[in-house]
């Protein structure tokens, strides 16, 4: 059975995501310039305070990404052994990746994010911060699995390598052509998983996901 503290963060998440799909959606609608935090707490069903404790800013509830990992998972991945430097990649991949199976993203959506960003400097400034403090949060978790400090260059370099991974099998799923009824990015993660290993030298293993 789940811990409370599981679900609370669960329903954090949840509740985060909602109000993210609304602001989204009345950006599309009205525009960003006329779309506030007020009238997001209010489509949303909560009150403006209540919305500054899941964002700092309406920039950082436009963007808001699949970032947070799950209590167990995260634990079971900084308890684990000792293992070669590939097997740890691979490991610390299934981590950052296996949301997506349990909450998979939208391809409209993660465009009209985009098409946001690009648009608006302060939006693109919240969605590279995120990015930014996303990675600092996942070479720390690799450092405490190494046993090394926080700031551990090769930490910092197994964290970079899986997030550039990942990024590259969102961009192909990005711009690919819809096909058939599951629409995520899980096959081009995989595939991004195997060229990697390919031009690196490591063995041919099993899907991630």
């Amino acid at each position: 059975m789940a811990s409370t503290e599981d679900l609370r963060t669960r329903r954090r998440r949840e509740t985060a995501r909602d109000v993210h799909l609304v602001a989204l959606r009345l950006v599309r609608e009205r525009g960003f310039d006329a779309v506030t935090v007020e009238a997001i707490s209010a489509a949303a069903g909560i009150a403006p305070r209540t919305f500054f404790n899941y964002f700092p800013t309406k920039e950082a509830a436009v963007v808001y990404g699949p970032f947070d990992l799950a209590d167990a998972d995260v634990q079971a991945f900084c308890a684990g052994p000792a293992v070669p430097p590939p097997k740890l990649l691979r490991e610390l991949l299934v981590l950052l990746a296996s949301n997506l199976v349990t909450d998979p993203p939208s391809r409209d959506e993660l465009h009209d994010v985009l098409a946001v960003a690009h648009a608006h400097p302060g939006v693109l400034s919240a969605m590279l911060g995120q990015l930014d403090d996303f990675k600092q949060r996942v070479a720390g978790l690799v450092a405490d699995r190494l046993g090394r400090p926080a700031d551990d260059e090769a930490a910092d370099m197994i964290a970079a390598l899986a997030l550039t991974v990942l990024r590259t099998g969102f961009d192909r799923w990005a711009v690919s052509t819809r096909s058939g009824s599951k629409d995520d990015p899980v096959a081009h993660i995989n595939h991004a998983v195997e060229l990697m290993s390919t031009l690196f030298g490591a063995s041919r293993t099993s899907k991630l996901l």
